[in-house]
């Protein structure tokens, strides 16, 4: 069975999210966290905002699987949708609206961003396993790809609850003790994170991320590139998507879990790149030797 038209068409798009990675390396910092304005008349209230983007990734993941009509999941990719709400269940909900102190503000645009970003994200990973799903019989590359999606995971949660230690007052925080007890986490100084992966690079909560979801990707698929019919077999819906098509039909597309792990990296390398610049300049007691976020490379 064959996914709707809008599948191609709006993967199709997706594939030209990567192209803003330059404007945000080299012009544009997003007005959130270390870059935000505490005085922007549409700020958003940081925890609250952060949630409601992030419930639409997994709200659009549920709702495709569920409208459009396709085979029933097979066991690994039921297994893969598992992973996928536990990954926003702890992202959308527990870590902005119950383990995370008061958060900068949130412009909103930032937040549309995120939001139409996780429209996309939730739609094309819901329609990948639903159309193109991993192998019926379980391999041992499926269960290493779900070890390695647990590694990312354990590693996101670990380093930001570090972040968020660092907010929180002593007898609150829950993974680092070695912060002087008279810290005052009300200061809004900005402190140098410490423990785990934050010994080698400054966003490791970054890093951890993208090793989830590769690992993801190599569990979801048994092929990083998909085919896509010739136009002659498929009619196309209006919209964006089919004027896309009027100059740029492909005949392969990479399967939408790996396009995922394209499109966050081009998102978050050049934050990290920049914040770490930050970092180095702002903090004078700023370890030398940390990388951005790649072990002794970048």
């Amino acid at each position: 069975m064959l996914p709707p038209p809008t599948f191609f068409s709006t993967l199709i798009t997706f594939h030209l999210f990567p192209l803003h990675a330059p404007i945000t390396l080299y012009g544009l910092n997003a007005p959130f966290g270390r870059f935000a304005s505490k005085t922007s008349r549409f700020n958003l209230n940081g925890n609250i905002a952060w949630a409601a983007a992030e419930l639409v990734s997994p709200i659009t993941f549920a709702t495709t699987l569920l409208l459009n009509p396709h085979a029933p999941l097979n066991y690994p990719a039921r297994i893969l949708a598992g992973l996928y709400f536990a990954h926003y269940a702890h992202r959308a909900i527990f870590s902005p609206l119950i383990l995370s102190p008061k958060r900068s503000p949130l412009h909103v645009i930032v937040a549309l961003a995120m939001g139409v970003f996780n429209v996309f994200n939730g739609y094309l990973v819901a329609s990948g396993l639903a159309f193109y799903p991993p192998d019926d019989k379980v391999s041992w590359k499926f269960w290493l790809g779900v070890f390695g999606w647990a590694v990312g995971f354990i590693g996101n949660v670990y380093h930001d609850e570090v972040l968020n230690d660092l907010r929180r007052p002593p007898s609150d925080r829950l993974v680092i003790s070695h912060l002087p007890e008279d810290d005052d986490p009300k200061s809004g100084k900005y402190k140098v994170p410490r423990g785990g992966l934050f010994n080698l690079v400054s966003f490791p909560n970054y890093l951890s991320e993208w090793i989830e979801w590769t690992c993801f990707a190599i569990a979801a698929s048994s092929s990083p590139i998909i085919s896509l019919p010739s136009l002659t077999r498929l009619s196309l819906q209006p919209g964006l998507g089919r004027w896309i098509s009027t100059i740029w039909w492909p005949s392969h597309l990479l399967h939408p879990a790996w396009m995922f792990v394209l499109a966050e990296i081009s998102s978050m390398l050049p934050r990290a790149l920049k914040g770490h610049e930050w970092y180095q300049e702002k903090l004078d007691n700023y370890p030398k030797n940390r990388k951005a976020v790649i072990p002794g490379m970048l």
